[in-house]
């Protein structure tokens, strides 16, 4: 073999990067031939063709073997507005096709850029992370490398998008939506309808308790640029489902969200975005108002729905960039 040379070294991780004529060697200073082993058959399902090139060990070191990709590091570039958004959407759809895995090191050195072709190149890294750590470290990896030039709230503008990738149609997302939803109840369940927009997805009653709650599944398509509705309408609750004794409630019919999933994300503290617009029982709302209560019109950071009345949460497509915005 010919004489390598040592281009990267990290003391402290036990590492060390060389440069061969015709390919690279990432070479580990300890043995765990049985982890290699395992992450080598994973780069084989996601790797672009013929960037891997073996990987072996001895006694004291182990090492991969990847052939030198053809083209430039994202380094070498202009950073012009175009590129920028270019490689941005190129890291986003990148983890779209391999998810759950990500490859999780976006530095712009292991973004290799030829023509209008994008690889990436160094998968140390590869491996399952939350989706939100992933896009976080989208974002921060291209913030470093790229500095005040990039800003995701610019680039999930559809206009930039389109430029970016070169593309005349309108792009469309596809969205899984997987909602959890129980109820307390003593005489009558409440029924929550689900809507997208104006197109109902899901009508029943809800039965469900908090360890086995009601799970409502469906998809939706979006056209990037969209603006959209989750919406659940709650009713079924008459003034008869209430009782009271001594001032205080003893039996009531609520309606819960446990949890809202989006496209395999949960969405988390985001569910809190969400507006409820109550109607509350004409009855107990005067009452309210001759007490000298002021009943609000709106209520947030609500996930109990006491009265009928409709939960809107909104977002945007592509629904990945409007995530980067909202969930830190």
């Amino acid at each position: 073999m010919a004489t390598g040379k040592l281009i990267k070294q990290n003391p402290k991780e036990r590492n060390e990067v060389w440069e061969f004529e015709d390919f690279f060697r990432k070479k580990w200073l300890y043995n765990n031939e049985s982890w290699l082993s395992t992450h080598y058959k994973l780069l084989e399902q996601n790797c672009p063709a013929g960037y891997l090139k073996g990987w072996g060990s001895n006694e004291n070191e182990m090492w991969l073997d990847t052939n030198r990709i053809k083209g430039a590091p994202a380094t070498s570039f202009e950073y012009t507005p175009e590129f920028v958004a270019k490689i941005h959407n190129f890291c986003i759809e990148h983890y779209k096709k391999t998810k759950p895995y990500a490859h999780f090191d976006y530095e712009l050195s292991n973004i290799i850029v030829q023509d209008d072709k994008i690889t990436l190149v160094d998968w140390d890294n590869y491996g399952i992370y939350p989706e939100g750590q992933i896009l976080d470290k989208i974002e921060s990896d291209l913030k470093k490398g790229f500095g005040e030039k990039y800003n995701p709230l610019e680039l999930k503008k559809p206009e930039r998008n389109k430029d970016a990738m070169n593309t005349n149609t309108t792009a469309t997302e596809k969205l899984k939506f997987v909602i959890e939803l129980y109820s307390e109840y003593w005489k009558n369940p409440p029924i929550a309808e689900i809507y997208i927009n104006e197109e109902s997805k899901y009508k029943n009653y809800i039965k469900g308790t908090s360890e086995n709650p009601d799970v409502i599944e469906f998809e939706h398509e979006f056209k990037e640029g969209d603006q959209w509705k989750l919406m659940i309408d709650r009713y079924n609750k008459s003034e008869k489902e209430t009782n009271f004794k001594d001032g205080k409630i003893l039996n009531d019919q609520l309606l819960h969200i446990k949890s809202i999933n989006i496209d395999e994300i949960e969405i988390g503290p985001l569910v809190f975005k969400g507006v409820y617009t109550p109607k509350y029982p004409t009855r107990w709302a005067q009452q309210q108002k001759d007490a000298g209560v002021v009943l609000p019109e709106t209520l947030e950071n609500v996930t109990i729905m006491g009265h009928n009345g409709t939960w809107v949460f909104k977002a945007e497509s592509p629904f990945y960039m409007w995530l980067l915005e909202n969930l830190y």
